[in-house]
């Protein structure tokens, strides 16, 4: 199966969304669903902790034009994953975590005489 590059499946609009959500989301999670070695979908989902210690506020209104030190990472993680997720989850602004589930698909003449799983 063909390797496809990362600007192939990860479109300008794309990364526009990723990289506006890393800069923006203080709590919660982004999941990138890949299915054909496309990012096909992506989830946001935001919590927002109340505390004292939030000066700042939660509405961001200028997201810096930069990309974000992590964009590269994600984009590695995404390298040959062809079906599947990446799970981005952020702690107070930060990526604190990236899970990355790959799926397989197997052709139903695999594992008849002992080849595959």
């Amino acid at each position: 199966m063909e390797k496809l590059s990362s600007k192939k499946r990860l479109l300008p609009q794309v990364m526009e969304l990723i990289r506006h959500s890393l800069h923006t989301v203080k709590y919660g999670h982004l999941i990138l669903t890949v299915q054909d070695g496309y990012v096909i979908k992506m989830e946001r989902t935001e919590k927002f902790i109340f505390t004292a210690k939030n000066k700042s506020g939660y509405i961001v209104q200028d997201v810096p034009a930069r990309q974000h030190s992590f964009q590269p990472k994600i984009i590695a993680q995404l390298e040959g994953l062809m079906y599947g997720q990446l799970i981005i989850r952020i702690e107070d602004g930060k990526v604190e975590q990236i899970e990355k589930t790959e799926k397989r698909r197997i052709n139903e003449q695999e594992g008849i005489y002992g080849d595959g799983i």
